[in-house]
């Protein structure tokens, strides 16, 4: 009998996953091939595994049993594997990364030239998406993401709470004056975001005061923030975007800060930017370097926070266009 170890893997993740689809997904392979592989590990092990039908796949007594002793031999292997790459002292191999589009840009890809200057052996696959990912079914080794953190089986490392924003170019608020409350941007142009879900309700809430619920509206809707953004910094209009994504330009006074009174959301609580990893007793060299590579270098608290008070980041009408 010859059992390698591609096979056992496969085995543990149909399992784990419920299809061969999944499986076949994450492994770029086909359907087909990995129904192959099963079948021809049921071959060599002289037993059935898998009740196969339509709707399931769904073990055997004798696969439950077999998917244990699998699950333990791969734990104890890749622990040794582990061990002994790290007494080389140095992370190396592939690390795949998963991440929102406009995050990626931003917060990713601009320090990967840092990382690769002291890790040099590290590679890095960054997939950029803004559907939801499952971390488990899509073999990512680190995922980021913005927004409420469901149930996924996988650790979570809190990097921020989003905090959406009201921002405008200094030109615009020069032609057209500055909204002071939420209900004056009715009389403003509004560069609103429009995604799948449609247009969002924007509640607007201070202390002491009972929240405000708005439908922004104007001549631009986009289902790309960064069209959005690039039309507010010429001049066409007020944005609400998240702090992480236009808080380099408030900084620079490219953009300046609206109603900083309130606090804006499209949701009851802010979104989490967390980092997800898969559960595992060990976590790789590699991907706990980059992890904390990454919240070393965004910060505490992170680097697109705005310092201090924000009226600060307001356009006053005697500031320099």
């Amino acid at each position: 009998m010859s059992v390698d170890i591609r096979s056992m893997r496969l085995f543990v993740a149909v399992l784990e996953m419920g299809n061969f689809s999944q499986v076949a997904r994450r492994e770029n392979m086909s359907p087909s091939s990995v129904s192959r592989i099963i079948q021809q590990l049921e071959s060599e092990l002289g037993a059935q595994l898998l009740y196969r039908n339509t709707r399931a796949i769904v073990a055997t007594e004798i696969g439950r049993q077999y998917g244990q002793t699998f699950r333990a031999m791969l734990s104890e292997l890749d622990e040794t594997t582990r061990r002994v790459h790290e007494r080389e002292g140095s992370p190396g191999g592939l690390v795949r990364i998963n991440a929102p589009v406009v995050f990626g840009q931003k917060h990713i890809a601009p320090w990967l030239g840092e990382l690769w200057r002291a890790w040099p052996d590290l590679k890095v696959e960054l997939v950029q998406t803004d559907e939801f990912i499952d971390p488990l079914a899509d073999a990512a080794d680190l995922l980021f993401r913005i927004g409420p953190l469901a149930d996924s089986g996988a650790h979570a490392r809190i990097v921020d709470r989003s905090e959406l924003l009201l921002a405008a170019s200094p030109g615009y608020l020069a032609r057209h004056g500055i909204p002071e409350t939420p209900r004056s941007l009715m009389n403003h142009n509004c560069l609103v975001y429009k995604g799948a879900m449609g247009l969002q309700r924007t509640f607007f809430s201070r202390p002491g005061t009972t929240p405000q619920v708005m439908t922004l509206s104007g001549s631009l809707t986009s289902n790309n923030a960064e069209t959005l953004v690039n039309a507010a910094l010429s001049g066409a209009g007020i944005i609400m975007m998240p702090d992480w994504q236009i808080g380099e330009l408030l900084r620079t006074r490219q953009l300046a800060l609206l109603l900083p009174d309130y606090t804006v959301s499209t949701h009851q609580e802010p979104p989490l930017i967390a980092m997800l990893y898969p559960h595992t007793r060990y976590l790789s060299l590699s991907v706990r370097t980059v992890i904390d590579f990454f919240i070393d270098r965004f910060g505490s608290p992170p680097r697109w926070k705005l310092p201090g008070d924000k009226r600060e980041w307001c356009w006053q009408p005697d500031q320099k266009i």
